[in-house]
């Protein structure tokens, strides 16, 4: 089966380490609906079956309160809690550090933005390649001006279709991430994001479109905005489950073991393409609850020579015995 752009394997480094000086505060742990601000992205990412590694970046006095955090939200996926330096882009170079070599591909995503959704997140992972990264973001609703600051005086003005709000996670190889870096750190060129280091080596930056919830915890206000929206959200999925369509693609003679894992995970095999020149594609429909180690299954079982994607297909109520596939 020949080698694909898509990245299978994925780790994701969360930054968590900033001093909260808009806000008051160090806000990592702050409470947000029930549980510390911090968790809520943890555990959107961890519980995505295409990462298989969460690296979590703190201050040093919070790294053990980190580390309680985390192991109560990510289950049984591989974390590891480390220190953050002077800069963000030094926090991020620890988290990049601390990923195993196995990962291909990696996210770099804002603790403050407790509200990112797992569809988005995959929209921005599909797009990645060698050569092309993705970030997140949203078009700029208000009029932009360019201002002299000595004067107070508007020095032109922007034009806001070519805008847009970047936000996290921010997703490359991880070999295109790290060269970003480490040229970033020998030139001592300082940015506000990973995806201006990427710009600098001359890496397409795609824009992939986010969500307006999806932003940044500043100030107190902040704060109040997110806990309504969170728990707008708990009520509307108490009751019902995300089912995510599974494709995969693989050499014939792993396709029994694939659906095995997939059935014992009580998914729905919707399709087995064979007609493919160089493997075969399966579709499957899966809780995305359920999907729980299905990355680590997955390599261990194909011994890393097949991929797999995950896109969110719907939602269906936890009590229904109806098959997980939508009637195409």
């Amino acid at each position: 089966m020949e080698e694909s752009n898509t990245i299978m394997l994925w780790g994701a480094v969360i930054v968590a380490a900033g001093h909260g000086s808009r806000f008051g505060r160090p806000k990592q742990l702050v409470e947000l609906a029930g549980a510390p601000l911090l968790a809520w992205s943890v555990r959107t990412l961890a519980h995505m079956p295409e990462i298989l590694d969460v690296v979590i970046v703190t201050e040093p006095e919070n790294v053990e309160s980190v580390y309680a955090l985390a192991a109560a939200v990510v289950s049984d996926k591989p974390f590891t809690v480390v220190k953050g330096g002077d800069t963000r882009q030094a926090s991020v170079r620890a988290g990049l550090d601390a990923l195993p070599g196995r990962c291909g591909a990696v996210l770099i995503h804002d603790g403050a933005r407790p509200l990112v959704r797992a569809n988005n997140v995959r929209d921005a992972m599909r797009v990645v390649r060698d050569g092309q990264a993705s970030i997140l973001a949203v078009p700029v609703i208000d009029t932009i001006k360019v201002v002299d600051n000595a004067k107070k005086t508007v020095k032109r003005t922007l034009n806001r279709q070519e805008l847009w709000s970047a936000q996290t996670p921010q997703c490359a190889t991880i070999r295109d991430m790290r060269r970003a870096h480490l040229e970033a750190m020998r030139s001592e060129a300082h940015a506000s994001d990973d995806a201006a280091l990427l710009e600098r080596l001359g890496i397409e930056v795609q824009i992939v479109a986010g969500s307006p919830d999806n932003f940044k915890v500043t100030v107190p206000e902040d704060l109040v905005r997110a806990e309504q929206i969170l728990r707008e959200r708990v009520s509307i999925t108490a009751d019902q489950e995300e089912i995510l369509l599974v494709e995969v693609f693989i050499d014939e003679n792993l396709v029994d073991a694939v659906c095995g894992e997939i059935e014992a995970r009580h998914g729905t095999v919707d399709s087995i393409d064979r007609d493919l020149p160089n493997g075969v594609a399966i579709r499957a429909y899966i809780a995305s609850e359920r999907l729980t180690g299905f990355g680590e299954r997955f390599e261990a079982v194909t011994s890393g020579h097949a991929m797999f994607t995950t896109h969110f297909s719907h939602f269906a109520s936890r009590t229904s015995h109806e098959p997980l596939a939508r009637s195409h």
